[in-house]
């Protein structure tokens, strides 16, 4: 498929779900170039081949930053060029800026992904923009070039469950901010708890006041597993009535902005884990969860070692095993 073939399609927009979830698979962009460092083109063009064929609708493919800032994404047009797409299939590129965007358009990518931050701290030491530089001055010419260009754009709010240098965040800053984003044309935002700050209590109370605006964008959420929180928030969120939700295969992921570097296992939902959990659950995400085992198993062949997700090693809750021959030869109890 030529770089431009999908430049003049209609926007992707997701079909109306009825108690099914929508799991965005961010790994390709947020982990395996940290994770799985040193994979060439070829690889990242196989592993994405291989999520696309596991019934996943939107996956997050690559970054157009600037490589001098992100080294690993040096090879994002090749990488796009490369994939074989699926027409049911919405493939994501993160732009930092206009110039990224107008890298973006000319390739594949389905939809833009912008990086913005309630905090205004948090948004000028991650992104070197003040808040009101980012609305008006970044994000208003990424969103031109993405729309004439026919792209859908999805906005990170990152910091949206707390800062970790200024603290908590209103809601009502939250509620603002969207309704701008909103209004500027944004398809689809994403809460993230930046730093692992949310509690499923907080999260369940925010998404409740945020899905009553009615607002015509999709609202999705990001958790990061920084204090062991993550799927519970993931559960906290559905309950409230989010539908759409990150993670990354694994758990594979980058140290996120504004976290300490800490050897805790991973920092993103483990894809696989929380597709089995919604299922256990009864809630469809239209995953083959076999078929995403496999990726997980070639992801830990690129990486070289074991990733931290589940259910690769313990198997489905709903798997019945053979009593070890230990426990059959020794008694634990004496009658």
């Amino acid at each position: 498929m030529g770089t431009n073939d999908n430049v003049n399609k209609t926007p992707k927009t997701a079909k109306k779900n009825d108690g099914g979830v929508t799991i965005v698979e961010i790994s390709p962009r947020d982990g395996l170039p940290e994770v799985c460092e040193g994979s060439s083109t070829a690889d990242k063009i196989i592993y994405i081949n291989k999520l696309s064929a596991t019934g996943l609708k939107k996956i997050e493919c690559a970054s157009f930053a600037h490589p001098s800032l992100l080294p690993q994404g040096y090879d994002a047009e090749a990488l796009i060029a490369g994939i074989t797409k699926k027409p049911d299939v919405t493939y994501v590129g993160l732009v930092p800026n206009e110039i990224g965007c107008r890298r973006a358009v000319i390739t594949q990518i389905d939809e833009i992904l912008v990086l913005l931050s309630v905090s205004e701290t948090f948004n000028k030491i991650n992104l070197g923009w003040t808040l009101r530089e980012s609305l008006n001055k970044m994000l208003p010419a990424v969103l031109d070039t993405a729309m004439k260009n026919s792209r859908t754009i999805r906005i990170y709010l990152m910091t949206a469950f707390g800062c970790p240098y200024t603290g908590e965040v209103s809601t009502e800053e939250i509620i603002q901010l969207l309704l701008k984003l909103s209004y500027m044309g944004a398809s689809e935002i994403v809460l993230v708890d930046s730093t692992g700050m949310a509690n499923p209590g907080s999260v369940k109370s925010m998404m409740k006041t945020l899905l009553d605006l009615r607002l015509d964008t999709r609202l999705a959420v990001h958790f990061h597993n920084t204090r062991g929180t993550a799927i519970a928030n993931c559960v906290a969120a559905y309950e409230a009535g989010i539908r759409i939700f990150d993670a990354s295969l694994g758990g594979m992921s980058a140290t996120p902005y504004g976290a300490a570097r800490q050897d805790i296992g991973y920092w993103n939902v483990p894809t696989e884990d929380l597709v089995h959990l919604f299922e256990e659950m009864g809630i469809k995400t239209g995953i083959d969860l076999e078929k995403l085992l496999d990726c997980v198993r070639l992801a830990e062949k690129m990486a070289g070692f074991p990733l931290p997700g589940h259910l690769l090693r313990v198997g489905r809750a709903s798997q019945t095993v053979e009593i070890p021959q230990y426990l059959r030869e020794h008694r634990i109890i004496d009658h």
